[in-house]
């Protein structure tokens, strides 16, 4: 059932609520003002009549009725016998009712050959009872004709509520259907296309500007892919181009010993290069927040730092790099290998780039913030980055143009210790070192 029917059965069975609710309302409230004024009129009769009886008036009963019609009296002596009545009086009224104070009279509804009578009972003195009533039978009219015409009246109001509520369910919902059809057309070829916006900003201008943001990000998501794809056909065809042509040399029957020996080495390098690449496009997708679920464990600031640092001391060995870790035995929650990786991947790269003999720092700590957050800083005194190649540091193969290329990285690494980052909920940067260096730092929730 489409939200335009629902809206429209939501809205009638609403107005049809009302509209009985309301109708019950009148019709008990017309019924108790019947009732209330055939009370009074029968009050005013009887005490009409006591009073002429009182002073010893002989003059007819019929002549103190009111003016209303199907009004009867009738007097009762002590005995229980009529002894003068007015016209109307039923026949199956034998005998008196029970009679009311004359301070609080009350009237009694009672059944006289099959028909509902109101009676009003009072004591006129010497053993006297006069008794006023009316048939029922008008009221109860009224009220059918009431009921009727309240039905009437609610069908046809419940008819209009539903053609009203279609109208303006379809009216309301009429830009959904403009948004729905033209995000039916935008198709991967033409993501520059945008949902049109209404001129005001309600719910389904939100949702509009909402799409469209969704779409800038859907296409921002399709160039980074093109771009990974290009950038990665790009660095697998030079060295398959390699490999090829140096094992095409080595299968040369003329080839000469050191001359075979040398193409398998080439050979060799670019297979290990190759296998970078793979690795490394691997772990970007590893450590996206799409890949590998978030295994979080309890582990000291400390520890996780000192696993990077060991695990590349080597290479800082072997530029002769001063690596020095600051970090407290704090407990942080947090997915270990993933923000190991990151670590890793910004130690690595500023062992690269760094001079040799100069010094690496590593300042991690927590910040007891809401939410607790674990900041860590990598700091060098290598050459920076140039503004232009800021931008692009932590986009796959971006980092290039900070020097990655040039000391045999595969562009891969900061985009890994992006993803890796982001997979918390995190925030990874650059910043220029004052007096000259870089700032790689990252926040993640502990």
């Amino acid at each position: 059932m489409t939200i335009r029917r629902r809206l429209t059965l939501w809205y009638g069975a609403a107005i049809a609520a009302t509209l009985v609710a309301f109708g019950l309302f009148v019709w008990f409230q017309y019924a108790a003002s019947l009732r209330v004024s055939l009370d009074e009129t029968l009050e005013v009769q009887a005490a009409d009549v006591r009073a002429a009886l009182r002073v010893g008036d002989p003059a007819s009963i019929t002549r103190e009725d009111p003016a209303e019609p199907g009004i009867f009296t009738a007097v009762f002596d002590a005995s229980g016998r009529i002894v003068r009545q007015s016209t109307g009086v039923p026949v199956g009224l034998q005998e008196p009712p029970r009679t009311s104070p004359p301070e609080s009279p009350e009237t009694q509804t009672v059944q006289l050959r099959g028909q509902p009578y109101s009676l009003l009972a009072l004591e006129a003195g010497t053993g006297r009872t006069i008794v006023t009533g009316s048939s029922l039978a008008a009221v109860d009219r009224s009220l059918a004709s009431l009921a009727r015409l309240e039905v009437i009246v609610g069908l046809f109001g419940s008819l209009l509520s539903l053609a009203g509520g279609w109208w303006l369910a379809g009216r309301a919902l009429r830009p959904v259907d403009v948004l729905t059809r033209e995000a039916e057309t935008i198709g991967l070829d033409d993501l520059e296309r945008r949902l049109p916006e209404p001129r005001q900003l309600d719910e389904l201008g939100r949702l509009a500007r909402t799409l469209n943001a969704m779409l800038e990000r859907v296409r921002a998501a399709v160039r980074r892919e093109h771009a990974l794809l290009a950038a990665v056909s790009h660095d697998l065809r030079t060295p398959i181009a390699a490999l090829r042509a140096e094992l095409e040399l080595a299968d040369d029957p003329s080839i000469d010993r050191e001359a075979l020996l040398a193409s398998v080495r080439a050979a060799h390098g670019d297979t290990v290069r190759l296998g970078e690449l793979a690795n490394d496009l691997l772990s970007l997708a590893e450590a996206e927040a799409g890949g590998r679920e978030l295994v979080r464990e309890t582990i000291d600031v400390d520890a996780l730092v000192a696993g990077p640092v060991r695990r590349l001391e080597p290479l800082a060995v072997e530029r002769s790099i001063t690596v020095e870790p600051h970090a407290p035995p704090t407990p942080v929650v947090v997915d270990r290998i993933r923000l190991e990786q990151a670590l890793s991947n910004l130690l690595s790269n500023a062992l690269r780039i760094v001079p040799a003999g100069s010094r690496v720092e590593i300042v991690a700590g927590v910040v007891h913030h809401s939410p607790r957050t674990l900041e860590v800083d990598v700091l060098d005194r290598g050459p920076g980055v140039p503004p232009a190649a800021q931008t692009r540091l932590f986009v796959p193969f971006g980092a290039r143009s900070a020097g990655e290329a040039g000391t045999g990285g595969t562009g891969l690494g900061l985009a890994t210790a992006a993803a890796a980052v982001r997979a918390h909920g995190g925030e990874i940067g650059y910043r220029d070192r004052p007096g000259g260096g870089a700032i790689f730092w990252f926040r993640v929730p502990a």
